[in-house]
């Protein structure tokens, strides 16, 4: 019947709309603007000169991580309509109602014990269909942590073994979305990128974000050397491969299975 056509059309689109809605949402998001801020959506820098700057990633699982280049706060969310229910792993729930939702923008209204902000998000046109691949989960992000206390080396070659891997599906995340460039602005890392080529920076430069995923600027610097003695063995680049996203990848992949 025309009637039951139409409406077994109407809830396809709706559960389009819906899959569709979340799809978007599951990328990295960067804070560009709030009106009526708390402090998580402030950048700062710290006493030790390490820079915290707010933004979200929403994970294909329905976890996501509130700042994951500031101070983390790691929970669960529900997307119904254009609300979205956050529960903050520390307790703290919340609900953001989004009202533009584009895969370069994000605007949230968000309430919290009462306490409502308006915040504005530019998107990094990252994709991670698979939660166990974004590197932003707990497990996969887990090396950035500081250890409380000191590491043997196996530990630290661990650590440092896993934050390879961390850039593995850093970069596949914006080779998924389709990104023309990348932004490493407030990751921790001591690697230079380039188009062909990946260096290592010295220890009187050294990332002090990275400096402060080790028990100590000792082990830290440990860890740099075991990273620029995998990175100084031979790799084979792609020179076919147009995409330097996907090339690096390729490298990174052999420098983590080499290690």
């Amino acid at each position: 019947m025309p009637s039951s056509d139409r409406n077994e059309k109407m809830v396809d689109n709706a559960s389009d709309i819906k899959r569709d809605s979340f799809e978007l949402l599951c990328q990295y998001w960067k804070l560009t603007d709030a009106d009526n801020p708390t402090s998580h959506d402030i950048a700062f820098t710290n006493n030790d000169g390490v820079a915290y700057e707010s933004g979200i990633v929403f994970m294909s699982d329905s976890s996501f991580l509130e700042n994951p280049t500031g101070e983390l706060a790691y929970g669960r969310f529900k997307l119904k309509g254009d609300s979205i229910e956050a529960h903050f792993d520390d307790g703290r729930k919340a609900i953001y109602t989004i009202t533009v939702l584009h895969k370069d923008e994000l605007i949230l209204n968000r309430t919290e014990n009462k306490h409502k902000s308006k915040l504005t998000y530019k998107g990094t046109n990252t994709s991670w269909p698979e939660a166990n691949k974004n590197p932003f989960s707990k497990e996969n992000y887990q090396w950035a942590t500081k250890p409380k206390k000191p590491e043997t080396d196996a530990e630290i070659k661990l650590r440092v073994k896993e934050s390879v891997q961390f850039y593995i599906y850093y970069f596949n995340g914006f080779v998924n979305g389709g990104a023309d460039n990348i932004d490493f602005t407030g990751l921790p890392g001591c690697l230079n990128w380039y188009q062909g080529g990946i260096t290592i920076q010295s220890e009187n430069k050294l990332d002090k974000k990275w400096i402060s995923c080790f028990y100590s600027k000792q082990q830290a610097y440990k860890g740099r050397q075991i990273l620029q003695d995998a990175i100084t063995k031979k790799y084979n680049w792609n020179e076919k491969e147009t995409n330097w996203l996907k090339q690096t990848v390729d490298v990174l992949q052999q420098i983590h299975d080499k290690m």
